[in-house]
């Protein structure tokens, strides 16, 4: 009798491990999302995807989920992150080869997406990548990912993240980029990007940085055209690139610029006088193009630069005298040999 009662309680508490595993099982969607994830790719120095074993992807290496929904939030695999403690911090660098499963568009819950600086991730940004309604922060950085960037990432509005920078992405700037209101940062240098840049950039009103530097970007640059709809950007960078026009004198309503960078294109005109509207500007590099003129006499008003760089261009006659006694310049590359700073 005592045997039969141990062997019901022993029934009972197998079911019951059932309905706990069960209850902690992935949402299917996600779980089937991250997979296939893990099935694209070949190779990870870290281990990490290893132990993407059974059916609880929340308690994953690199997998977080909200609390409530059970629903997956957040991918966190850099390839160089901190394998320590708050007391001992411990960076690594780890690789992964293979591409980005499009199946990842299945965890429509997510938040965040880090996949930066593992060096081996190839093929495309999945196209339906729009679908994630409820991403924030996308950063792929430092990887060798390749083909267009989608036109559905501008579907994306709920980001305020975005890092694409270091990898062979080719075609243009989806024409909607406009569309990501919330976003602040935006990194897309060092790709092969052709064609204008929208001027649909111009509404992206929270962007603090805007950098497209090292492309292949073409046409004249976008600038707002009416005071504080970028009254937060803080470094604009399109060095590099094959940009045409002017210098437009709406870039005096950056007043929150720190750095301005539009060296080696092909710009033309002059510096404009506007330029004085940016008290707190720090870098000012417009060497190597085809401007013209004088620097204005407006730049005595940036009292903050500590690097001029005006070199290689068709500016002519002597530099304001005010430069000389610029407290933080430190960086200067000007056509004009006898230019002293005469604090040093």
């Amino acid at each position: 009798m005592a045997s039969h009662h141990y062997f019901i309680c022993f029934l009972a508490m197998v079911s019951l491990m059932i309905r706990i595993s069960e209850s902690k099982a992935c949402n299917p969607n996600d779980l089937k999302g991250l997979t296939d994830f893990k099935a694209a790719i070949h190779s990870d120095s870290s281990g990490r995807l290893k132990n993407w074993i059974g059916q609880d992807c929340c308690i994953w290496p690199g997998i977080s989920c909200n609390s409530q929904t059970g629903r997956v939030v957040e991918i966190n695999l850099p390839g160089y992150y901190d394998a320590g403690d708050e007391f001992a911090p411990f960076f690594v660098s780890n690789t992964m080869t293979g591409s980005i499963s499009p199946s990842i568009t299945l965890l429509t819950s997510l938040e965040s997406i880090d996949l930066s600086r593992l060096i081996g991730l190839t093929g495309q940004i999945p196209p339906s990548i729009g679908v994630l309604k409820n991403l924030k922060k996308l950063t792929l950085q430092n990887n060798q990912i390749s083909g267009a960037l989608p036109d559905s990432i501008s579907n994306l509005t709920s980001l305020e993240f975005l890092n694409l920078e270091n990898n062979l992405l080719t075609g243009s700037i989806p024409e909607n980029i406009g569309n990501l209101q919330p976003l602040q940062e935006l990194y897309l240098s060092n790709n092969s990007l052709t064609g204008k840049i929208p001027f649909s950039i111009t509404k992206l009103h929270s962007i603090s940085g805007i950098f497209l530097a090292q492309n292949q970007l073409e046409g004249e640059i976008p600038l707002p055209l009416n005071p504080g709809q970028w009254s937060s950007l803080q470094h604009l960078r399109l060095e590099n690139n094959r940009l045409t026009g002017i210098i437009p004198p709406s870039v005096g309503y950056l007043t929150s610029l720190l750095r301005f960078s539009v060296a080696n294109n092909q710009l033309t005109g002059p510096i404009p006088s506007t330029i004085g509207n940016l008290k707190y500007l720090q870098q000012l590099m417009v060497n190597n193009n085809q401007l013209s003129v004088v620097l204005p006499n407006s730049i005595c008003e940036v009292t903050q630069l500590y690097a001029l760089f005006i070199s290689h261009n068709k500016i002519v006659g002597p530099l304001p005298d005010c430069l000389s006694s610029f407290k933080h310049l430190r960086e200067v590359d000007v056509p004009f040999k006898r230019f002293e700073l005469t604090y040093m």
